[in-house]
């Protein structure tokens, strides 16, 4: 069998590029079938694509990666109906991780490693990323995590181990220590507490996945590197004046669901009563916990000095109204900090190991 180094030599650098980009492109074109279906419990093989205005399939010929969205304009042919310019993105992003798999991990790879070997990391690796940039939209769309994409990640995570260069040990100790960090202090002690999930479920079985592919360091730095990311980005949407709403999906959801519950639906009434969202309330609870440490090191101005700052001057000002609450998914903020350990995980250790030895 050949190596890898043989093939690199053989082919040329840019039609292996270039090779990598276009397969990813094809998975990405895959990927919004799945968001699409997932969250319906719709299969993702049967029926093929349709057009989501009229219903009518879509020949193969408008259904080419990016290319079908830029020539038809972003509507569909059959009755004109616009499409969601997340299809040529999730497209692109499946190019563009493909490609990444491609430049620095396997060129990193051994000259000598066999062809079949370095083809299954690839396969894994990318595997992952396909996951990943799933469960992102998915989250952002619906605010749920599908057990058969995070559940399926930790799988795949434990049985690649040792493909990967880690063990079956390290990987399922990393897979329980990410689920505990998360399932002990803010489910079940604060559900305990308060009678409320403090976090969902799906952000512990992903910081899980985390664990399973880089170990219990890996799940630690995707808890907290995700919740720092999660708390500049609610900072920034802050200043910026922007509200962080239900996304549509959720709200109609919801809206349904109060109407049931309305005409006495027990199972209505007992999925209000559960609150799935209430996984907001341990994001927050990140969040303060970020913000905390950022007025510690002097990053941000402490809540209450801003709040004296801000104060009208007139003792009959209108009382102050409650804190809206936040609605933000955490997922796609973890799901970063796992890519980026894919990629730059050797670096983003190189630098921890450097700081705890200057100190």
């Amino acid at each position: 069998m050949m190596t890898l180094g043989e093939i690199v030599a053989w082919i040329p650098l840019w039609l292996l590029r270039a090779s990598v980009f276009v397969f990813g492109l094809l998975w990405g074109s895959f990927l919004n079938v799945v968001i699409y279906r997932v969250p319906l419990d719709m299969s993702v093989v049967f029926p093929g694509s349709h057009c989501p205005g009229c219903g009518k399939p879509v020949a193969g010929y408008d259904n080419i990666p990016v290319l079908s969205y830029v020539i038809l304009r972003g509507r569909a042919r059959c009755c004109g109906a616009r499409m969601s310019p997340r299809y040529p993105l999730v497209e692109l992003l499946g190019g563009a991780l493909s490609l990444a798999v491609f430049e620095v991990i396997i060129r990193s790879l051994p000259g000598s490693m066999g062809i079949g070997r370095a083809a299954a990391i690839y396969a894994a690796d990318f595997a992952l990323c396909l996951g990943l940039v799933a469960a992102a939209f998915i989250d952002l769309e619906h605010m749920i995590l599908p057990d058969r994409i995070t559940l399926g990640g930790v799988v795949l995570g434990i049985a690649t181990a040792t493909l990967r260069g880690s063990s079956f040990r390290e990987s399922i100790v990393g897979a329980l220590i990410g689920l505990l960090m998360i399932w002990f202090p803010l489910i079940f002690l604060f559900k305990g507490l308060t009678g409320r999930n403090g976090m969902g479920l799906g952000d512990a079985k992903l910081v899980a996945l985390a664990g399973a592919w880089f170990g219990w360091p890996g799940a630690v730095f995707t808890l907290f590197a995700g919740a720092f990311q999660g708390a500049l980005y609610a900072m920034v949407m802050k200043v910026l004046g922007i509200e962080l709403k239900l996304p549509k999906a959720v709200q109609d959801d919801i809206d349904r669901l109060k109407k049931a519950a309305a005409e006495g639906d027990p199972e209505a009434i007992a999925e209000l009563e559960e609150d799935p969202l209430t996984e907001s309330e341990g994001d927050a609870f990140i969040l303060r916990w970020i913000r905390t440490g950022l007025e510690k090191l002097g990053l941000v101005r402490p809540k209450s000095e801003t709040a004296a700052t801000e104060a009208p001057a007139d003792e009959e000002a209108e009382e102050e109204e409650p804190p809206q609450r936040t609605w933000m998914p955490f997922g796609p903020f973890l799901i970063l900090a796992c890519l980026e350990l894919l990629f730059a995980g050797d670096l983003i250790a190189a630098q921890w190991q450097a700081l705890f030895a200057s100190g």
